[in-house]
């Protein structure tokens, strides 16, 4: 019976780091396009010479990338995987929940601050 509940428990906390594995990696796969968009922006707000609404909308948007880039920097600097060497069951699962909403937060603030910029780079271009 035990060796079962201890199965049970690595089970659940290998299918909980996977999930945010699963989203991590959907981040990373984001971080191109982000790198793109802010040397876009970048390369825009140096053209431009006027302090436009335009140019504060596209230091705005410069800022969220910027602001989103640096989320996954610290998450990624504070994630400690290997918790499970060092905790019980309950604090592993509990650390994996918070992780779990922290790196989906992440994803929440790259994918507005992509889509957002995408968008406008791609309308201006038109």
């Amino acid at each position: 019976m035990a060796f079962t509940a201890c199965s049970d428990n690595k089970k659940q906390e290998k299918e909980l780091l996977d999930k945010i594995l699963k989203v991590h990696d959907k981040v990373m796969g984001k971080d191109e396009a982000l790198m793109k968009n802010k040397m876009a922006l970048d390369s825009l707000l140096k053209l431009s010479a006027k302090d436009t609404a335009e140019k504060t909308n596209m230091k705005a948007m410069e800022l969220k990338l910027t602001a989103a880039e640096e989320g996954m920097e610290l998450w990624m600097q504070k994630f400690d995987p290997d918790i499970i060497n060092k905790k019980s069951h309950d604090e592993v699962v509990n650390y994996y929940n918070e992780q779990e909403k922290s790196i989906k937060s992440v994803d929440s603030l790259m994918n507005a601050a992509v889509d957002e910029s995408t968008k406008y780079l791609s309308n201006r271009s038109k």
